[in-house]
């Protein structure tokens, strides 16, 4: 008997089962809105006449692709498409999210003097503050945001325990609002573990990877605005770059010229900073550059 919710063709066919139920449900999932629930495992396994154990492959592998997601207690329900950055243009999270017409918010989780660490672009000394943000896209924990500023930057625009508390707060804003205006960005990007507490804060359950994003920003006058270590969940994160060949390696080009070679490469204090990058080379831990 063909089960109720599969045609005839698709059981005969030689995907397997679990397969037939994803094609199904992403067609399911492409007709809601994201936030909306979808049926509970029994329900599904009744729908489509197969095992819970079918179903249950089938849900992890769109929770890995980033189409639905679990709450605890509560269900599974459709997922945001996951936030786009174009490396051209410096958006901060709130830009981004206003971009893609999401609602988004913030909790603070610490806020005041921090300690100078290694690899901090300050002077060892100078007094530092640092501003640590849960940062939610329609409700749903989606990056931890770690800022350290100049503590003569931070006093500049104004940054009180109210201020960054306020749910209309944009770090980038109050730069501006100050004629601190954000010029120009160097980021990296590299995929790891989720630590416990960060798998916590994104509601990871067994999907601990997150995309940990390291940034300096900058003034047009090369003042350090802000160092973030961001980390985000990664089913919800996507980085968009448009590459170019350099004309000197095209095979049809008569006359290649070294000097234009690094022509559609960026550069911040001498060094490459967008494009590809290999490495870290001789560490043990993958942490070091």
């Amino acid at each position: 008997m063909t089960p109720p919710g599969l045609s005839r063709s698709e059981t005969s066919s030689d995907q397997p089962l679990y397969r037939q139920v994803i094609d199904n449900l992403r067609i399911d999932i492409a007709n809601k809105t994201p936030g909306d629930r979808i049926d509970s495992e029994p329900q599904l396994s009744r729908r489509f006449g197969v095992s819970r154990f079918t179903i249950t492959r089938a849900i992890e592998i769109l929770v890995d692709e980033g189409l639905i997601n679990r709450r605890q207690g509560l269900g599974t329900f459709v997922a945001a498409p996951p936030l786009k950055r174009a490396s051209t243009y410096l958006a901060s999270f709130s830009e981004a999210i206003s971009a893609a017409r999401r609602a988004g918010s913030h909790r603070v989780l610490a806020f005041g003097p921090t300690h100078w660490r290694e690899g901090l672009p300050y002077a060892e000394g100078e007094p530092l503050v640092g501003l640590d943000r849960l940062r939610l896209v329609d409700r749903v924990p989606t990056a931890i945001h770690r800022s350290v500023i100049s503590a003569a930057v931070a006093e500049r625009i104004g940054l009180t325990t109210e201020v960054v508390a306020s749910p209309s707060f944009s770090l980038y804003r109050r730069f501006d609002e100050a004629g601190l205006f954000v010029d120009r960005g160097v980021e990296t990007l590299r995929a790891r573990g989720a630590t416990l507490e960060e798998s916590r804060l994104l509601r990871l359950d067994d999907n601990r990877v997150v995309m940990a994003v390291g940034r300096r920003t900058f003034a047009a006058d090369g003042t350090i605005l802000d160092v973030v270590d961001a980390v985000y969940d990664a089913r919800r994160y996507a980085y968009e770059a448009e590459i170019r060949r350099p004309p000197s390696l095209r095979s049809s080009d008569p006359h290649p010229r070294t000097s234009r070679e690094n022509d559609n490469v960026s550069h911040a204090n001498g060094e490459q900073s967008f494009g590809p990058r290999l490495g870290p080379w001789g560490d043990d831990d993958g942490a070091g550059g």
